[in-house]
């Protein structure tokens, strides 16, 4: 019985997590936005990067998340759109909950932590913090991505990230193993060797 709960649950994670790119995709490739995006001609990136993160997501994360972007459809609202639109501050903020100010901190100093601990893949694969001008560093990236979603999936996300936090764990390191393993590499010691070298070329 425990096995077939786990396949049920296993099941559902992955149907989540295929609608929610779905449909995020679709929503992505129609964005016009100052600052285009090189992935919107490549759905494969945009779904391998995407997926690195949303497949640490918990279950009940993804179906938060999966309601709000079915809800958006249907009142005629592009979530990416919005999003874009915040970075390029042509809009308002969409969702002033305060959780948004403790996530982005938490993120912050994980994202922090891999810059001194992988340089060189963080130079290559991460958004820095390294202040723009053009609405792309992490910290607005972030905030503005969690501007577009709704109350439930934020406190979702931020009782999942605080937790995470108290047990000194860093998502944020857990997610770039996800992406560097898709990308065909061993783990993080060999991206970081890879693109060290590469770097200093």
């Amino acid at each position: 019985m425990q096995k077939a709960s786990i396949d049920i649950e296993k099941g559902e994670r992955e149907r989540f997590l295929k609608e929610i790119l779905d449909r995020e995709w679709e929503m992505f490739k129609a964005v016009k936005s100052a600052s285009p995006a090189s992935c919107q001609e490549s759905p494969e990136t945009f779904r391998q990067v995407r997926g690195s993160i949303f497949q640490l997501w918990p279950r009940k994360l993804l179906a938060a998340y999966l309601i709000e972007l079915t809800a958006a459809k249907r009142r005629g609202r592009n979530l990416l759109t919005e999003k874009y639109a915040r970075m390029d501050n042509l809009i308002p903020p969409i969702n002033t909950n305060p959780v948004i100010d403790k996530i982005v901190a938490i993120e912050e100093a994980w994202q922090q932590a891999i810059r001194q601990q992988y340089p060189a893949l963080y130079a290559r694969v991460c958004r820095h913090n390294d202040q723009t001008g053009d609405g792309n560093e992490f910290s607005i990236y972030l905030r503005c991505e969690l501007e577009t979603y709704g109350d439930t999936a934020l406190n979702i996300y931020y009782e999942w990230v605080e937790l995470a936090r108290r047990s000194e764990m860093n998502y944020s390191l857990t997610m770039l193993n996800h992406l560097v393993l898709k990308s065909g590499f061993q783990g993080l010691e060999e991206a970081e060797a890879f693109w060290k070298q590469k770097l200093a070329q």
